[in-house]
């Protein structure tokens, strides 16, 4: 019995280094773009509006025969999405309501029975590969309008309607449907790097809807460098681990524990209100807070993935277009602070947010500072301090307003602030006395002799805040 049970903990842990190989290019990567597409953006009204408006029988189906979106162009996207930072994309094969943007075998339902004639998904494959970007799909698990799928998150619910329930012989089909559906796209485009799965409802919280573990299955032996989300399962410290774990629109508290222990994580995020393109949504977010929300979600070991919704013709909405730009123009500054870094044991100043790679700590400013910026815990600890959008040296305060401070505060003094900006702090091996900066007293306060800062004997992060700024030319 001793023996088993070291083989099989052996074993586990095996897995575990498996599933952490094929995940650490998405923990390094960070940033990731998602696109909602389908022909719930013809009538533009968000990608649930099957289900939440009111349709005459087949009204909503008839869009498929005039979906032609002739001005797509993945090629375009690709570089959008590069020029962002994004590391990754991620685009709907199918969403809830059914219709399929590539070419199904199993369903007349699809894109290349429109006018457009052609496979989506191949041609955003192809394109989003050729900027070097690593490329996954988002498939919808329900799909209303299959009569073996049943749940009180569909249209007829939602419309007041009663529940409609599937047949034995109509869920076996539905399920045999979304196995057929998943193995095709993972036989059918090359290299996949992730499958994002959605979802399992509440409804449905204590079983095995989709034959979960068939769906796997499919997906690791035909893309074995694949990762998988965790919406397979509505609970997730009851069933197997998971790839990584996807909370939506907000930035977590905390880094996110699953079973005990922290799990590589994602949020998804819109860039305005809806997923899909809805014409009267205006509520884009600015620059800033898609900054910020990237940031937060690092500062904490996770991903962003930011969400655009393109219009019917092909084309992403203009608003979107800016503050893609805009985080480009950011990301091209500041995107050291980003890409390959993770959360930091160091606590933040107020109004500021910390993302670490290595002996580099980061401080980003996700507000214009009243003033001094007081750095808890890294007295004596920053060998240099730069504004990473200028490379100027922010100076450490050390000769005055110290009285009241903790005795491990540091006071910096950075210029020219704004929120975006990142101060890069530079952590090295402390070996004997390093010197204080005692520059930029005030007038009337007589310097003091540079003295021994306190140091430690271990490594710590030669803490340079860089300043992150975001440019506002996104602004609409």
């Amino acid at each position: 019995m001793k023996t088993c049970c070291v083989t099989i903990l052996a074993s586990l842990a095996a897995l575990a280094s498996v599933a952490a190989d094929r995940s650490a290019w998405f923990q390094e990567a960070r940033f990731g773009m998602f696109i909602h597409w389908g022909i719930y953006s013809i009538p533009a009204r968000g990608e649930w509006t099957y289900a939440s408006d009111s349709w005459k029988a087949g009204e909503y189906e008839a869009f498929a025969k005039v979906f032609n979106p002739t001005n797509y162009n993945p090629r375009e996207w690709a570089k959008l999405a590069k020029r962002a930072g994004m590391k990754y994309a991620v685009l709907t094969s199918r969403h809830h309501d059914g219709f399929c943007m590539f070419d199904s075998h199993f369903t007349d339902y699809k894109i290349t029975n429109t006018p457009y004639g052609r496979d989506i998904v191949r041609e955003f494959v192809e394109a989003f590969r050729a900027e070097g970007l690593k490329v996954g799909f988002y498939h919808s698990l329900p799909d209303w309008t299959h009569p073996g799928y049943s749940d009180p998150e569909t249209p007829a619910v939602m419309q007041g309607r009663p529940v409609h329930k599937s047949t034995p012989e109509e869920y076996a089909a539905f399920k045999e449907l979304v196995a057929n559906h998943v193995r095709q796209l993972m036989t059918e485009y090359g290299k996949i790097d992730l499958l994002f799965l959605d979802y399992t409802s509440k409804y449905k919280q204590d079983g095995d809807y989709f034959d979960r573990e068939r769906l796997l299955k499919i997906a690791y032996e035909n893309q074995p460098g694949i990762i998988v989300n965790d919406r397979l399962s509505f609970w997730k410290d009851n069933v197997r681990d998971f790839d990584y774990y996807t909370p939506e629109i907000c930035v977590p508290s905390k880094p996110i524990r699953v079973k005990g222990r922290e799990v590589p994580w994602e949020t998804c995020a819109t860039i305005n209100g809806n997923w899909g393109y809805c014409a009267e949504d205006n509520n884009w977010k600015t620059p800033e807070a898609l900054v910020a929300g990237l940031v937060g979600c690092v500062s904490r070991d996770g991903n962003l993935l930011l969400n655009v919704g393109p219009m019917s013709d092909g084309k992403i909405p203009a608003p979107a277009v800016e503050r893609l730009n805009a985080l480009g123009d950011w990301y091209a500054a500041n995107g050291e602070s980003i890409f390959g870094c993770g959360k930091s044991k160091f606590t933040p100043p107020f109004g500021c947010a910390y993302t670490q790679k290595g002996n580099t700590l980061y401080c980003h400013f996700l507000q214009q500072p009243l003033g001094d910026v007081i750095l808890p815990g890294l007295k004596g600890r920053v060998a240099k301090a730069t504004l990473l959008r200028t490379g100027e040296t922010v100076n450490c305060i050390d000769q005055w307003g110290f009285e009241l401070l903790e005795k491990d505060d540091q006071r910096i003094r950075p210029k020219g602030i704004v929120p975006g900006d990142v101060k890069q702090n530079k952590r090295k091996k402390v070996v004997g006395q390093s010197k204080c900066n005692y520059n930029h007293f005030p007038p009337t306060t007589q310097p003091r002799p540079n003295r021994p800062c306190p140091v430690l004997s271990t490594i710590h992060p030669s803490v340079q805040p860089r300043l992150n700024h975001p440019s506002c030319r996104g602004e609409g």
